[in-house]
């Protein structure tokens, strides 16, 4: 999303990995904090699988530039960024190297089901829109 936000910020167009029609969950940075210092706090939370609290209404790629380009007052246009470019970069740029591995995230659908966290903490997660609101609220600063 540094890709989106950033990118937007300079007047450039976003970029997105590998097809920005799949499905990717992306947990909010607040709530991802809130709900971590809550499973540390939690001894009943511990040797069990979380998803952090995640919104349901999963986005593809080009609905999430969609909803952040609207937010910058901007068009929303953007470059997909395919398998072998991100290679190619991987091997002059070292923190584009290291991201490879994950890459699969962006070639198939990518969800999150965090109804077990929502449901034992009582915590809703922000949606995608507020989410991506307040963060564009807060690159401008």
């Amino acid at each position: 999303t540094v890709t989106v936000f950033d990118n937007f910020k300079k007047g450039k167009k976003a970029q997105w990995f590998i097809d920005a029609d799949k499905k990717h969950s992306m947990t909010y940075t607040p709530d991802a904090g809130k709900a971590t210092a809550i499973l540390g706090n939690t001894s009943s939370a511990y040797n069990q699988i979380w998803h952090l609290p995640t919104d349901k209404n999963v986005l593809t790629g080009r609905e999430f530039i969609e909803l952040a380009a609207k937010e910058f007052g901007v068009k929303p246009d953007y470059t997909v960024l395919k398998k072998w470019m991100i290679q190619m970069v991987g091997y002059f740029v070292p923190v584009v190297k290291e991201s490879i591995e994950m890459l699969y995230q962006n070639e198939y659908d990518y969800l999150f089901d965090s109804t077990k966290f929502e449901k034992a903490f009582n915590l809703v997660p922000t949606s995608y829109k507020d989410g991506i609101a307040a963060t564009v609220k807060a690159i401008r600063v």
